[in-house]
């Protein structure tokens, strides 16, 4: 979920509770027990994840409050993506919509379900603190995840998270499955973050490291530790073909 105005996101917060919830707090209690309502209210959630992404590209947009169309910062979003489009690279990167959103924090992210109906968005703060390596490598970055492997790497740990995991963990078993799962999602999610860092500087060629340099530095934050992203090591070794 995209940085928005706090009337948006409550809105939003709401309708997403109400729901993924509703149907389990207006049924009986004693249907908590019945197999099949489980399994169609398992069902049911996981259908709402999957239109969850299918409309992801609606809701940021819903959710973006100051869309800039036009402009230098405008300009310069467009000029690299049509670099990128130019460039013959080793990895045809996908045709993105790109969105960008006034907004004083760095934050990109692409959304949607199949790699025909993705779209990117960032913020003008991002963009403005880049170079033109720095501008290549996010946007290069950002089009690598809209391909299908990617597409298929951020829905899939969701879906089964939901279908197949109670919502109220009740003993210590199901725990450990939970914090199991939750460890081999974040070595898939890991492998999956190295390897758009690779493909991306397999598009870009010479400029690729410090471009990554460039987007570190731009979008550090101060609890950065506690980011989902491979350690920079690896991704600097990935970037470099190491």
């Amino acid at each position: 979920m995209i940085p928005s105005s706090p009337k948006r996101t409550w809105i939003f917060l709401l309708v997403s509770t109400l729901a993924f919830y509703g149907p389990s707090w207006l049924v009986p209690a004693a249907w908590d027990k019945n197999t099949t309502y489980l399994l169609l209210f398992s069902l049911y959630q996981g259908a709402l994840v999957v239109a969850g992404f299918w409309y992801g590209p609606a809701i940021c947009r819903a959710l973006a409050v100051n869309v800039v169309d036009a402009g230098p910062l405008r300009q310069a979003v467009d000029e690299t993506l049509a670099t990128l489009r130019i460039r013959k690279g080793q990895v045809q990167l996908a045709e993105l919509p790109v969105t960008l959103v006034a907004f004083s924090a760095p934050f990109i992210v692409t959304a949607g379900l199949l790699p025909g109906q993705s779209q990117v968005f960032l913020s003008t703060d991002l963009v403005e603190n880049l170079g033109v390596n720095g501008r290549r490598f996010l946007l290069a970055r950002a089009l690598v995840h809209g391909r299908w492997p990617q597409r298929l790497a951020a829905l899939l740990p969701v879906l089964v998270l939901t279908v197949m995991l109670p919502d109220t963990p009740s003993d210590v078993l199901v725990w450990l499955e939970l914090a199991g799962f939750l460890a081999g999602w974040l070595v898939v999610h890991w492998y999956f973050e190295l390897r758009v860092d690779r493909q991306a500087a397999q598009a870009l060629g010479v400029g690729a490291a410090e471009g990554l340099r460039e987007v570190l530095a731009a979008s550090a934050a101060p609890v950065g530790w506690l980011s989902l992203h491979p350690p920079i090591r690896w991704r600097l070794q990935m970037v470099a073909g190491d």
